[in-house]
């Protein structure tokens, strides 16, 4: 036995020690996530002090707004940046995301100048004020920030990118506990330090290597080559595209039908703590999306043969990580919230708890999702997302029309757990692996800790009263 984890602890070091390995880039990457993280965690309990629900609920228009225009802008085309083996190819997938980002850029400016009150009308986020004029630049800086990931992505270069993650999240948050404490509370200081942030990130990604090659990239610029590698990469547009915008729609659904039934402190309250549930999803996902997307193309191209079991490993990996912690959440939320953040934000504990097993097969999709991009599976993606959002948008509109805040947000998550645990069996079948045996013992497991956790809550009651 003691040889045996020997055995083990000695090809994990080796695989770290090996230079451009999976492990030793998940290590950089995730050491990156869990720096951000950690400096969430501890402002956390101080920036909900400062701020009240209404001003997240106003936070999260803002960013939903972003992140909408976002997705339009570039056709999803960055994300095909890891693809291309001829670099000309690459240059001018480059070429092309940034002339489409111009011109979004152009578009917007146009529309907030000449239709400023009709759109913030529109979009129920006349509480924005002034702050519309941002959003345009705002958009700007992210597509750019997402075409720099990419491009880091390609290269390899994740040790760059995992500090550059902790230094501008670490500004963002200083900016926004002081902008908080100066402004008593207001929504401005939320969207100043995630502008700042955003600015900081996207200027030291420029500076931290890729400024070199730009003279190269731009050297190579030619029509012909753009609109030939536009049309190459056309399922970009046609299908990854739709279905990042339908993810978004899918994650943002309970802001709009929130804000429109039960307004902006029930907001809040959403945003407040699925940002919570977020955060051990960024640490250990954003850490192995890209690293795990980068590897799994590689072996496809290698040996395919290796792929499934590497998918399977991982996916077992994941769900048994996130079985236990967010099963506490699940059965406990309520009261964590209330005890860390005081008694106004307790109902946003209620929400954690009703999406908290639903995190967990998020997690573990990690290890799935990216098999549909190596199979150039865009379209049973497409499928699958219109199904989240479907499903979503009818347990929220139960709650509406029942006018049950809490009967939507725990239908809301059964339904995405549900959703997500057939589609990450569909990608085991795929892979031909034993998707009955998994599926069996995986809701078997969940089933138990519930039922654990539950009965030392119910014990725990028993005894205080």
């Amino acid at each position: 036995m003691i040889k045996r984890v020997q055995s083990v602890v000695s090809r994990n070091v080796q695989a770290l020690r090996q230079r451009g390995s999976f492990a030793q880039n998940f290590a950089v990457t995730f050491s990156g996530t869990a720096g951000v993280a950690v400096i969430g965690i501890l402002v956390t309990p101080i920036m909900s002090r400062l701020y009240a629900p209404a001003a997240y609920g106003l936070f999260a228009v803002f960013n939903s707004i972003v992140a909408n225009a976002s997705l339009f802008s570039t056709l999803a085309y960055p994300s095909a940046f890891l693809l291309p083996r001829v670099a000309k190819r690459f240059h001018a997938l480059v070429h092309l995301s940034l002339l489409l980002a111009t011109a979004m850029l152009v578009l917007m400016l146009s529309a907030v100048l000449l239709l400023r009150r009709p759109l913030l009308h529109l979009l129920n986020a006349e509480a924005l004020g002034d702050w519309v004029y941002v959003i345009p630049f705002t958009v700007l800086l992210y597509n750019l920030m997402a075409m720099m990931n990419s491009w880091y992505l390609r290269t390899k270069d994740f040790g760059k990118r995992a500090g550059i993650d902790v230094g501008t999240s670490l500004a963002g948050r200083v900016l926004t506990l002081g902008a908080g404490a100066l402004l008593h509370g207001s929504p401005t200081g939320l969207l100043l330090g995630d502008v700042f942030t955003k600015v900081v990130a996207a200027g030291t990604m420029l500076l931290s290597g890729i400024h070199r090659q730009l003279r190269e990239v731009m050297s190579t610029f030619s029509w012909k080559r753009v609109k030939a590698t536009a049309f190459e990469y056309r399922e970009y547009p046609f299908y990854v595209m739709p279905t990042a915008y339908l993810n978004t729609v899918a994650s943002q659904l309970p802001i709009f039908f929130l804000s429109s039934s039960f307004g902006t402190t029930a907001v809040g309250l959403y945003a407040f703590s699925t940002s919570l549930l977020e955060l051990p999803i960024g640490v250990i996902g954003n850490a192995i999306a890209p690293v795990f997307l980068q590897k799994a193309t590689e072996t496809y191209q290698r040996e395919p043969d290796r792929l499934k079991q590497l998918c399977l490993d991982l996916y077992n990996k994941l769900f048994y990580l996130g079985l236990v912690p967010f099963g506490i959440i699940t059965v406990y939320g309520d009261w964590i919230f209330k005890f860390a953040f005081g008694t106004r934000w307790e109902q946003a504990g209620l929400f954690t708890s009703y999406l908290g097993y639903y995190y967990i097969f998020k997690l573990a999709s990690y290890a799935t999702s990216p098999i549909y991009a190596v199979f150039r599976r865009q379209r049973t993606v497409l499928l699958g997302t219109i199904l989240l959002v479907l499903c979503r948008a009818a347990s929220l509109a139960i709650g509406a029309y029942s006018h049950n805040l809490n009967t939507g947000m725990l239908l809301f998550g059964i339904s995405s757990l549900v959703v997500t645990f057939l589609i990450d069996m569909h990608i085991l079948h795929l892979l031909k692996l034993p998707v009955l045996r998994v599926a069996i013992r995986s809701t078997l497991l969940v089933l138990a800790t519930l039922l654990v956790l539950k009965g030392l809550r119910l014990g725990i009651e028993h005894l205080l009263h």
